[in-house]
């Protein structure tokens, strides 16, 4: 009989145990995700290249960068905005960059790690740098701000960096194609590639020009007509008659030196 009583007891204790434990884990069982507790418990990263998914935050990029967010509630949403800090603006209150309403979260919560929410992108080419002085060897000093809508005052998160800008190209000169040369004008400003100022652009002679070169013209003149076939004939034959004329002159004096006259 003892022993039975014995029995029961340890029976006894080691159901109240069980209940006991029961109740201390009913809290996160109820809420079915013991990595999204009540609260905003989401937080923001800053990230350079190269870019990678880790919950790491890095105070220093350079040209191009990211906002990532990690573990926040499902269809969160807040308002970013991007100042200047001294001593890169005086004083520090200067909006380089913002964006309102935006959707930071898409899913529920499920641990940081395992969390990786929105991204957004930026480059330093997208900020409003105008007026901020620029260290020479950290570059402009900012500081973020995300300010959730639906969440309290004292949950909001903020991340101050240094941002290097991108470097920026001079502009290249076209170079020439090999083998390609600019044409040299002519002397005397012609634009007559053959160099001969009595040829137009397209190889007719100009007016007042022999083919070959020479100026025509019966006189020798310059602007005279080039000689026909016609006036060519005339002249040969008019030398002929005058040639033929002598002739005939010189026979008939001959002629009268041998004749005798008698009284």
């Amino acid at each position: 009989m003892p022993q039975r009583r014995h029995v029961a007891r340890a029976a006894l204790t080691a159901a109240a145990a069980t209940a006991m434990l029961g109740l201390v884990a009913a809290p996160a069982w109820a809420t079915g995700n013991p990595h999204n507790p009540k609260g905003d418990n989401g937080t923001v990263k800053i990230d350079g290249a190269p870019f990678s998914d880790k919950v790491d935050n890095q105070p220093h990029v350079t040209c191009d960068f990211e906002l990532e967010f990690f573990n926040f509630d499902q269809n969160q949403t807040a308002n970013i905005t991007l100042w200047a800090q001294a001593p890169s603006a005086t004083p520090k209150d200067k909006v380089v960059w913002s964006k309102s309403n935006v959707l930071i979260s898409d899913d529920p919560a499920s641990g940081a790690e395992n969390d990786h929410d929105e991204v957004i992108k930026l480059s330093s080419k997208d900020l409003d740098l105008t007026g901020l002085s620029l260290h020479p060897q950290q570059g402009y000093h900012l500081k973020l701000d995300v300010d959730l809508t639906d969440g309290k005052a004292f949950d909001d998160k903020h991340k101050v960096f240094w941002l290097t800008p991108c470097e920026t190209s001079s502009p290249t000169p076209t170079p020439s194609t090999p083998g390609e040369e600019t044409p040299t004008p002519t002397p005397g400003g012609s634009e007559n590639p053959s160099g001969n100022p009595s040829e137009n652009p397209s190889g007719t002679p100009a007016p007042g020009t022999s083919v070959g070169g020479g100026q025509g013209g019966g006189s020798g003149t310059e602007g005279g007509l080039p000689l026909t076939g016609v006036a060519a004939t005339s002249i040969s034959l008019t030398g002929l008659a005058l040639i033929g004329g002598g002739v005939l002159l010189m026979a008939l004096r001959r002629r009268r030196d041998r004749i005798t006259f008698t009284s």
